[in-house]
């Protein structure tokens, strides 16, 4: 027998016969005799690092993230053979990618605005990247425009381009806020060089962190897994690609066509709680049950039949480990913060008149905080409308979840170091054994050349010399602020970035660091908005999400980066002219409270309120004997919570108790009642179904068809979202609704018909 893999514990992940593996390899490799390219049985073997399993040594590679074994026998159902060949960069993947930018870009931008807000998925673009691809193929002309049958690599190359511009700069919400909340506004030069910056410094770090945080066999990164399935799928690459090519078809018409449904026609489909329609009155039933709106409540036992709500955290790909880390925090979520409430922990809880979830400022009253008076035009604090005002308050819900937030960021730099130490210096040293890196990567090593860490750094330098030239005077930051932001976000990338590589987890990072920022450069908002674009951390998961996407399809790891900077520069252009069109045209709209209804400032108007709390308030509000000090001092915290249960791994390494992970945990805590929970038990739900029951009881099934059933979902509904949102939904400046019944109440009337506290007066 052959082992394939094996754990830091010695625990086999799965075995194959000498037979078995050979039938494997000549799958795989496909032998391709006739382009003399075939790899020997022999250097397939050696280049896994598969001895026997009687001569198979003690734990020689470096210990492992704790992980999920059966996920990583995921990872070998893709094909591991490669063409150099196979075009990539051609013009009309070009063309496609440039197009698709340029449209993903606009979108993404313009649903800042929206009440709502809404993305391109990288898997809409990947399917529509094919199709656009395939329909470029057949117009003739010369080589350079059809070059032959549109490749898979072309087509990934064009998404990721695209994908790329989908979301923009995380800096594009300071100079939207700076412009729209406190008249202050940028230039087109400082802007883009701004927005570059904040782009160029991320996919520095993520290039720097790839032989650590892309390399290694055990950062799966369970998100990217149904993309990489389906690419292989729509080229039919691999033994199971017609058959899967089949199902896919099916299940996306099917999503595609149903996803009207709840969207449009039953709204109320979106969330069924039984419990809130026996008791509507009930304002504690909608603190627990309810989940439709954002804030509302918990979502306990709803169900929900809108895919766009169950599927976006990823049910079908996220591991089982995770799974079990996510109910336990759920649980835990809802009892501490139903008892910080109901206790009025803070100072601002059910006996103030609070409400149960909100991320706004208050007043001692509970009544909104007037932010916009107790901050001067240069983002300083207003001392004396403060004096008059007094200082804000956050719900008892809303510090706890800052809390947690801190446990769970901080907590991941001490994990990943504690169980990761001999991998990190080995890999740094270039010493990292063979079984701890991916066989794909070993694939992509064999063809192509890398990119050079020095190229990393470049452009890490060319980032952070743009981010000097556009931290002007007026951005309330001091230089050497800017420099602590942009080195600070590196242990942010490191801790996260592997907690994310091995359960698909993403953390809310933003809270973090305006509060790093706040603290050590107080008074003003605008620089706390400039620390936060700093850190870059956003940037950087990206693009080392994007180069282990490119190493499953084994792409050149030089066009992952070109095609990741062209979109870059597409993605800048846009959102900054869409961004000064929107605010001109809509400032009034986007000031209102609640929008008008086709457009909305309030993710804006959050991302202000909480620069006014830590820039100019941090010093009133969370140093040692302040009301908050947990928040900052959850840090310190964080850092010792795996301690205890690394011992535990190294004292007993097989019982449940050590393998608990404090970042999941608690970066699931510091999110459970934030934005919409109305898709959570169905998403539970249908995890446990996938990960454990279809995946132990219906083994061929679930390696089969079930990440592309994840694609085919994702891209039917997604598809779907998007017509309704630029035909009936108002994304146009119109909106055609559709008649009012019980499936579909109107606007004033909750869709699960779970009142707020507010509403009912109870």
């Amino acid at each position: 027998m052959v082992q394939i893999s094996q754990l830091s514990s010695g625990k086999r992940i799965f075995d194959y016969s000498e037979a078995t593996l050979e039938k494997k390899f000549n799958a795989d490799f496909n032998l391709n005799n006739e382009k003399g390219k075939a790899w020997e049985l022999a250097e397939y073997l050696d280049r896994k690092s598969t001895p026997k399993v009687d001569e198979q040594p003690p734990i020689e590679e470096a210990p492992s993230i704790d992980r999920e074994p059966s996920v990583i026998e995921d990872i070998t159902f893709f094909p591991t053979h490669d063409d150099p060949e196979m075009l990539t960069i051609t013009f009309r993947s070009c063309l496609v990618g440039v197009i698709q930018a340029i449209v993903a870009a606009i979108v993404g931008q313009l649903f800042i605005y929206k009440p709502v807000i809404n993305f391109l998925q990288p898997l809409f673009l990947q399917i529509t990247a094919m199709i656009f691809g395939r329909a470029l193929q057949l117009i003739p002309g010369p080589k350079w425009w059809n070059p032959g049958a549109f490749t898979m690599k072309e087509t990934v190359f064009a998404s990721i381009m695209s994908a790329t511009a989908r979301t923009g700069a995380f800096s594009i919400y300071t100079l939207a806020t700076e412009d729209l909340i406190f008249q202050k506004e940028t230039s087109f030069l400082p802007a883009t060089a701004m927005l570059l910056s904040s782009q160029l410094i991320g996919y520095g770090w993520g290039g720097l962190f790839q032989p650590i945080l892309v390399y290694p066999a055990q950062g799966i990164y369970p998100q990217v897994l149904p993309s990489a399935t389906l690419f292989y799928t729509l080229f039919n690459e691999g033994v199971n690609a017609s058959d899967q090519l089949k199902f896919f078809k099916k299940m996306f018409a099917l999503s595609t066509f149903y996803e009207i449904i709840p969207t449009y026609i039953m709204p109320a489909l979106q969330s069924v709680s039984l419990l809130c329609l026996a008791f509507p009155g009930s304002s504690t039933v909608t603190d627990l049950f309810g989940g439709v709106r954002p804030f509302e409540g918990m979502g306990w036992f709803m169900l929900s039949l809108d895919w766009m709500l169950v599927g976006g955290s990823g049910p079908l790909y996220t591991p089982l480990f995770t799974l079990y880390h996510q109910v336990a925090a759920w649980i835990f979520t809802t009892i501490v913060l139903r008892l910080g409430y109901t206790n009025s922990w803070f100072g601002a809880g059910k006996k103030e008149g609070f409400p149960f979830l909100s991320v706004s400022l208050f007043s001692s009253n509970a009544t909104v905080y007037p932010t916009r008076e107790v901050i001067n035009n240069d983002g300083t604090a207003n001392l004396t409308m403060i004096d008059t005002i007094g200082l804000p308050l956050y719900t008892a819900t809303n510090a706890l979840t800052q809390v947690f937030q801190s446990l769970s960021i901080s907590s991941a730099v001490s994990h990943v170091i504690l169980y990761n130490w001999e991998l990190i210096v080995a890999t740094i040293k270039r010493k990292a054994h063979g079984k701890a890196i991916d066989p794909h990567r070993l694939v992509v090593q064999k063809s192509y050349r890398d990119v050079h860490l020095s190229w990393f750094a470049g452009i890490w330098a060319l980032g952070l010399i743009l981010a000097l030239a556009a931290c002007g005077k007026d951005s309330g930051l001091p230089y050497h602020g800017l420099v602590l932001a942009v080195f600070f976000s590196a242990f942010l990338i490191l801790g996260v970035g592997f907690v994310s590589a091995i359960s698909g987890c993403m953390f809310f990072l933003f809270p973090v660091t305006q509060m790093v920022g706040g603290l050590c450069f107080p008074g003003n908002a605008f620089g706390n908005m400039w620390f936060s674009t700093a850190t870059s951390v956003a940037q950087a998961l990206n693009m080392i999400s994007d180069l282990k996407l490119g190493q499953y399809m084994h792409m050149s790891p030089a066009k992952v980066v070109i095609a990741q900077g062209s979109g870059t520069v597409v993605g800048v252009i846009v959102n900054y002219l869409v961004m000064k069109s929107v605010i001109n045209t809509q400032r009034e709209a986007l000031l209102l409270p609640s929008g008008d209804g086709v457009y909305s400032g309030l993710t804006l108007q959050n991302y202000g309120i909480s620069a006014v709390a830590w820039g100019t308030l941090s010093h009133s509000l969370y140093i040692p004997g302040k009301r908050y000090f947990a928040v900052p001092a959850a840090l310190g915290l964080g850092l010792l919570l795996p301690v205890p249960f690394f011992v535990l791994n190294k004292i007993w390494p097989n019982k449940t108790l050590a393998k608990i992970n404090m970042p999941i945990f608690f970066g699931m805590v510091g999110s459970g009642g934030q934005g919409l929970c109305a898709g959570k038990f169905t998403s539970f739900t249908l995890g446990f179904l996938s990960q454990f029951w279809a995946r132990k009881y219906h083994h061929e099934w679930f390696q089969k068809y079930n990440y592309i059933l994840s694609a085919a979902l994702d891209g039917g509904t997604q598809i779907l979202v998007l017509l309704l949102s630029l035909t009936f939904q108002g994304c146009l400046g119109f909106k055609v609704d559709f008649p009012v019944y019980f499936l579909n109440p109107s606007a004033d009337i909750p869709r699960d018909y779970c009142y707020l506290a507010e509403e009912i007066n109870d």
